[in-house]
């Protein structure tokens, strides 16, 4: 950053320098030493350079990087929003998706959960897929490992069993799990995970680390990526925005 900085800071402070000579007497440059004096006594004279010089970097450096979530949205529209593997719940035919990435010990999640309950319900329109991340040790991939069991087998039991498995207070352990699995009637899933699981945690943790996301809860829906806990307000003036510009396509 400091690297881009100075030389973009170089190259405006020498356009001035040559806009300035121009309407001034010839002034011979002999040495490298003379130019960087030069350059010097010009950023010193007209500190608005370099204040200039950083907005202008980070305007740059933000289009670029809008440029790059972008192609990276425009690339992984299946692997985000249409992965059959992946749990969801809301809409059947949504006009919008939420990748929502989530780990069972997540107390965030815990939190952000009920705001997303919420806004299924008040937009029928609205669809929500679970990316399960297990990043928070090896109950985390118990729990996964059971959720995306059952998902497959029995789907019409997940939503019971993940909120359950949300619901607890307190990190899971493996007797926990078992104990959700007994009272939701999925315990015969708990040795027997599905061969799929581990294809399709690995997909979802690629997604996590392509759009930088270093941690759970992470929404990605429209041309929006949100990571961590926000306000129900803000996540639903975001939904509204990320509709409206899909109708009118």
């Amino acid at each position: 950053m400091k690297t881009k900085l100075l030389a973009l800071s170089t190259t405006i402070s020498a356009a001035l320098l040559a806009t300035q000579m121009a309407w001034a007497e010839p002034v011979k440059i002999d040495t490298k030493a003379e130019f960087n004096q030069m350059l010097k006594e010009a950023l010193v004279n007209n500190p608005e350079i370099l204040k200039e010089a950083i907005i202008a970097l980070q305007a740059h450096e933000q289009n670029k990087v809008k440029a790059q979530q972008n192609q990276s949205l425009d690339d992984n529209q299946a692997a985000l929003f249409n992965n059959k593997m992946d749990p969801w719940m809301g809409a059947e035919n949504p006009e919008l998706t939420i990748a929502y990435f989530t780990d069972f010990n997540c107390p965030y999640c815990k939190k952000i959960e009920p705001l997303l309950d919420r806004l299924v319900e008040e937009y029928p329109e609205v669809r929500v897929v679970y990316k399960l991340v297990p990043i928070l040790g090896p109950s985390s991939k118990e729990a996964t490992d059971l959720a995306l069991t059952v998902w497959e087998n029995e789907p019409e039991k997940f939503a019971d069993l993940h909120k359950m498995l949300m619901s607890r207070p307190s990190r899971l352990d493996s007797g926990a799990i078992a104990k959700v699995g007994k009272i939701t009637g999925t315990d015969e899933w708990l040795d027997n995970t599905a061969a799929s699981a581990e294809t399709t945690i690995e997909r979802s943790m690629t997604l996590m680390r392509e759009f930088g996301l270093s941690g759970t809860p992470g929404l990605i829906f429209g041309d929006q990526i949100i990571g961590g806990l926000v306000p129900y307000s803000q996540l639903e003036k975001q939904v509204k925005a990320a509709l409206a510009a899909k109708r009118k396509q």
